[in-house]
């Protein structure tokens, strides 16, 4: 099993951090490699699907919401249906937490198991690269 973390330094208020981080719906965050984001079913159990963008080789994924704690601020979820991408055991987890009253550290793990051993580090560099837009995107949003 692989894994990437990263943790951030957030200026902005947690509170308003996680208006976009906990929002299982959300497609803010995930412009640039999600064109289209589908809900199925409310908390725990809902199924997302992520239509990807057809830039990096489009197909979907679904993913099931696993945790949802709004006063801890984490999000969870674990990959349901893989489509093209070439791992499994696929999880993430996100936590806000404040970090004084205008700033907050956003931390994300992902972990999975690649299809093939040697594309470890190919899929890590994916990963990162996903997290990183995702980042971008809440700064973004947040007016960062």
């Amino acid at each position: 099993m692989l894994s990437v973390e990263i943790a951030r330094r957030i200026d902005a208020p947690a509170d308003k951090a996680w208006e976009y981080t906990g929002d299982f719906s959300g497609d803010v965050l995930t412009r640039g490699y999600v064109a289209r984001v589908e809900v199925t079913g409310r908390g725990i159990g809902a199924l997302r699907t992520y239509h990807l963008d057809p830039a990096i080789g489009g197909g979907a994924v679904v993913e099931r919401l696993v945790e949802l704690d709004h006063a801890e601020r984490v999000i969870g979820y674990d990959m349901v249906d893989y489509g093209p991408l070439p791992w499994a055991c696929y999880r993430g987890r996100i936590q806000v937490t404040p970090a004084g009253p205008d700033a907050c550290i956003f931390h994300i793990r992902t972990q999975f198991l690649p299809i093939d051993s040697e594309q470890g580090e190919e899929l890590r560099g994916l990963s990162r690269g996903n997290i990183e837009k995702y980042i971008s995107n809440l700064q973004a949003a947040l007016g960062l």
